[in-house]
Order: C-alpha cells, then sequence, then structure tokens
C-alpha cells in the first residue's frame, strides 16, 4: 500500500485504553481527558499504521484523506 493519510480518533468510542499509544509513541498519545490524541505526522509504512487502526479494541480510530 502507499499514499498519504492522516489518522482520526472518535473521542465518543475511545476508552484510552493506551493500545495505539504502545504501538506507536512518535503518533499517538493518552492525553490528560484519558483519550487517544494523534500527535504525529504518519510515518511508519502503511500496513504498519493500518494495522494498529485496525487492531483498536473500540474502533476508534479511521484513516482519512487516503490516496
Amino acid at each position: 500500500m502507499t499514499g498519504t493519510w492522516q489518522v482520526e480518533v472518535d473521542r465518543e468510542r475511545c476508552m484510552g485504553t493506551g493500545a495505539c499509544a504502545y504501538a506507536l509513541p512518535g503518533l499517538f498519545t493518552v492525553g490528560d481527558d484519558g483519550k487517544a490524541k494523534v500527535i504525529g505526522a504518519v510515518e511508519e509504512d502503511d500496513t504498519t499504521v493500518a494495522d494498529v487502526v485496525g487492531e483498536c479494541p473500540t474502533a476508534a480510530l479511521r484513516l482519512v484523506g487516503r490516496t
């Protein structure tokens, strides 16, 4: 896969498990409110980011703007 995208966090669904921040600490963190937050640019290879997004236990992450 190739292309560019952004990751969005559905803050209503996010339970703050930290799985995304653990897997990609340069891209995600858990904010003071206990919710995932995107802190960096998507620089990992596409499959890594797609895998982490797909593994979110509450499906709170999604890829947008993919070209």
